[in-house]
């Protein structure tokens, strides 16, 4: 029996959830999947006469000869649907197959979402579908994963303070194929959908040999799913009640009260504030967190790293920072009237009239020269004033733009510069894999 193509009322279903948005990306392939995404969106934008305005955003991975052609003819498609298109490059490092796809998959991520800071536009929609839904449980099955692992692909999530909506993760692809059929659209097929070098390939064939349905795996995550929404409610209400996030982009949690929670709930809550205090986007390995939180228990006093995160005691709280590796924290040019995403951490606005900056981390030196005239980094722990954007014109620091203040440090004029901690938003997010 052939599958049907979505009806209108199923379509407006999948989508009405993403009209309080004003604006929405669209990340789109050439693909089956996300050409049905682009197409249903249209539509449903179409037939509401309202809603949200929509951009569509193709990654040119180079994996393949054809690749910038299949971003060229999404930006065809686009267009003749009166929407703006964009195509994003990677400059891929690295050689072999050794974790290519995730590596792929997030520099995709981060070329789409630094797109959404630099236009405004606050949340973006994949096209993950039911299959993808049944291949992630099997591979995390697999790896011997958690609840949060076997729940799987939340409907909703969040990239580096990017809404990622997938509204159609309940659509099996089957279906999606049958709609652009019904509508005479054509697609690429993407070669390393069927290369059994990559994971989620080789799960689709042990799948078929085992006798699992897609609709069956699916439904077991979505009832994973809806355990691991309970948790992470009890960890949200811990969070709030224990822990305190400062918009200068480090965190405390008492921990007395850590330890004395449930392990399940002191497990969330822990992988949540390392995620929004190390910018890390990748679900933290259980096993890790495990350690980690039976060490402090045991050695109370000793200083731990996990997540791009360093975790220590601060008086009788635990507290965790942003970790200062070697090769130091990223650096960004900003040019004037330009938004960017600082360290997968800070927002940053630079106004129209200024001339451009470097944004790095303020750093040792910096912390040294500005702790006696700049007032609020006295009340900081010096781990997290480190940390902290500062602008740079050559070596010459310009500006702190963060804890509300947008002037300039020493002399001159007012420095127009504006920096928000995208972690005090959303202080329960990640997850363990």
């Amino acid at each position: 029996m052939s599958a049907a193509p979505l009806s209108i009322s199923e379509s407006g279903a999948a989508f009405d959830r993403l009209a309080r948005y004003p604006k929405l990306a669209l990340a789109v392939s050439g693909g089956p999947d996300s050409l049905a995404l682009l197409h249903l969106a249209a539509a449903w934008r179409a037939a509401r006469e309202a809603g949200p305005e929509l951009h569509v955003l193709t990654v040119d991975h180079g994996l393949r000869e054809s690749s910038r052609e299949e971003a060229a003819m999404v930006g065809r498609l686009a267009s003749a649907l009166g929407l703006p298109h964009a195509i994003l490059a990677w400059e891929r490092h690295g050689d072999g197959h050794t974790a290519l796809q995730a590596r792929a998959r997030a520099a995709r991520y981060d070329l789409m979402v630094a797109y959404c800071h630099a236009h405004d536009i606050p949340a973006l929609a994949t096209a993950h579908t039911l299959d993808d839904q049944a291949e992630t449980l099997l591979m995390r099955l697999k790896r011997g994963s958690g609840l949060d692992g076997l729940a799987a692909i939340p409907m909703r999530g969040a990239w580096s303070g990017i809404a990622v909506e997938r509204p159609l993760l309940d659509v099996a692809k089957t279906r999606l194929i049958a709609t652009l059929d019904a509508r005479g659209i054509g697609f690429v097929s993407d070669p390393s959908n069927v290369d059994v070098r990559f994971e989620r390939a080789r799960m689709r064939g042990e799948a078929a040999a085992l006798g699992l349905t897609v609709e069956a795996l699916a439904r077991s995550a979505r009832r994973l799913r809806r355990a691991r929404e309970a948790l992470d409610h009890a960890a949200e209400s811990f969070l709030a009640a224990s822990s305190e996030v400062s918009e200068a982009g480090y965190a405390t949690v008492d921990r007395s009260a850590l330890l004395a929670a449930p392990q399940e709930i002191a497990l969330r809550a822990l992988s949540r504030l390392i995620a929004v205090i190390g910018g890390g986007e990748e679900p933290l390995r259980l096993a890790k967190v495990e350690t980690l939180l039976a060490s402090l228990a045991s050695c109370p006093g000793k200083t731990h790293t996990l997540g791009r995160c360093r975790i220590g005691s601060l008086g009788r709280r635990l507290g965790i920072f942003r970790e200062v590796r070697a090769k130091g924290l990223p650096m960004i040019a900003l040019q004037p009237g330009m938004r960017a995403l600082w360290d997968n951490r800070f927002r940053i606005e630079l106004g129209a009239e200024e001339r451009p900056v470097t944004v790095k981390a303020l750093g040792e030196q910096g912390l040294r020269d500005l702790r006696d005239s700049f007032h609020l980094l006295a009340t900081l722990p010096p781990l997290a004033s480190r940390t902290l954007p500062a602008c740079f014109r050559g070596e010459a620091l310009v500006g702190l733009p963060v804890l509300g203040s947008s002037s300039g440090l020493c002399h001159g004029p007012a420095f127009a510069c504006r920096a928000s901690f995208i972690g005090a938003e959303s202080p329960v997010k990640g997850g363990t894999a």
